[in-house]
């Protein structure tokens, strides 16, 4: 029996505030929580979320009719980390994370981190905005041509038997039947889709996926 899908939408609270973007592309029948500073995004969508998780170290407290969750600014978690567990722990098991890369790199990149915690916890996770949408890839994944380029990269471990399907650079390009991409390895970035979509496939590892836009 497959599982019930369970979507939770996390608006984080990175500098990036293409609110037309995220009117366009949010699932206003999923679950919605705001992390810290995010829930001004939302009001700015004219969109109530039915949660805020903050220590409100970079926004006030909001007077919203919606549940507030609030910890200490001195805490083990990142805000958005926090809207994460939360999710898993009311039993979503499809998160969309808004606006989670910013200027600061060790922000971006614990974000990054947090698809791990949801790998591990069988959650499908995306973080998602105007110029990236990045992902993990266990066994095999097909998307469309939303974003100009896409990079693979090994994800805290080896991957093997890695096949690219419908884009310009595979597999046949280094004279291979499949790719072995290791953590050090960068030479899988900066490929396009050559037509609609493509597929990429793994025979074991974890891939990091990430579309991008200039």
């Amino acid at each position: 029996m497959a599982k019930q899908v369970r979507k939770c939408t996390i608006v984080s609270g990175a500098p990036n505030d293409n609110i037309d973007f995220l009117l366009e592309k949010i699932d206003r029948n999923s679950y919605i929580i705001a992390a810290d500073s995010g829930y001004m995004k939302l009001q700015k969508a004219k969109i109530m979320p039915d949660l805020i998780v903050a220590d409100f170290d970079s926004s006030e407290k909001p007077d919203l009719p919606c549940e507030i969750l609030s910890f200490p600014v001195e805490k083990a978690y990142s805000d958005t980390f926090n809207c994460i567990i939360t999710a898993k722990e009311r039993g979503f098991n499809d998160i969309t994370v808004f606006f989670a890369v910013g200027n600061r790199f060790d922000h971006t990149y614990s974000n990054v981190l947090c698809l791990d915690y949801c790998s591990k916890n069988n959650i499908d996770c995306t973080i998602i905005d105007d110029k990236n949408r990045i992902s993990l890839i266990k066994h095999s994944k097909t998307f469309k041509k939303d974003y100009d380029y896409f990079s693979l990269f090994a994800f805290l471990e080896e991957c093997r038997g890695v096949r690219i399907e419908g884009a310009h650079y595979n597999e046949s390009f280094f004279k291979l039947d499949s790719l072995t991409i290791k953590p050090c390895d960068v030479f899988a970035q900066s490929n396009y889709i050559e037509n609609d979509e493509c597929t990429v496939s793994i025979e074991s590892g974890t891939l990091l996926l990430i579309e991008s836009n200039d």
